[in-house]
């Protein structure tokens, strides 16, 4: 908690000195946290079947968080190397293991719901008044914290077996 505040007063200090700079801090930071949330989902979500080269995780749309998936490339995931992709369509995103649907795709997020269909795909967005049963697992920015809801019907449906622990630890699970 202590760490939160400290981490407040130093934001409200950089606004008011360079409020452009600030703000930049403050998606680098929101991005870097995202990033590390789509890692760990990774983490904690079961494939029925994977590729044997790779680990794709796939970001749609121009977003800071493909940025921040950079330092993903240097790890594993299932025993796979990473491979941070931007795609363009829900054709390419169907080869994805996870795919994070950027700001600037969420009008169009209930098409590439229907598209990309019960495709073994960890489909992940941030909250922005869509249809919550088009994504899995949907991010949440609430009181300058992250948290996140867990859609597992659809992950069920979509052949993915989350970890109970990540259950455990999301908002809400429906």
């Amino acid at each position: 908690m202590r760490f939160n505040a400290r981490l407040v007063v130093l934001l409200l200090a950089c606004c008011a000195l360079r409020p452009a700079i600030a703000v930049d801090a403050i998606v680098a930071d929101e991005s870097a946290v995202e990033a590390a949330f789509l890692y760990n989902f990774a983490l904690f979500t079961e494939w029925s079947d994977l590729p044997a080269n790779e680990f794709r995780i796939c970001v749609l749309g121009s977003d800071p968080v493909l940025a921040a998936l950079e330092p993903v490339k240097k790890k594993r995931i299932k025993e796979r190397p990473v491979s941070v992709t931007n795609v363009s369509s829900a054709t390419q995103a169907q080869s994805c293991q996870v795919l994070f649907v950027g700001r600037s795709e969420h009008a169009s997020i209930g098409d590439l719901a229907r598209q990309i269909g019960n495709a073994p795909v960890l489909v992940v967005s941030e909250e922005n008044g869509y249809d919550p049963k088009n994504v899995i697992i949907v991010l949440i920015a609430q009181q300058g914290r992250i948290g996140f809801r867990i859609n597992h019907t659809s992950a069920q449906a979509n052949s993915l077996a989350v970890s109970s622990k990540l259950l455990k630890l999301a908002q809400q699970v429906y």
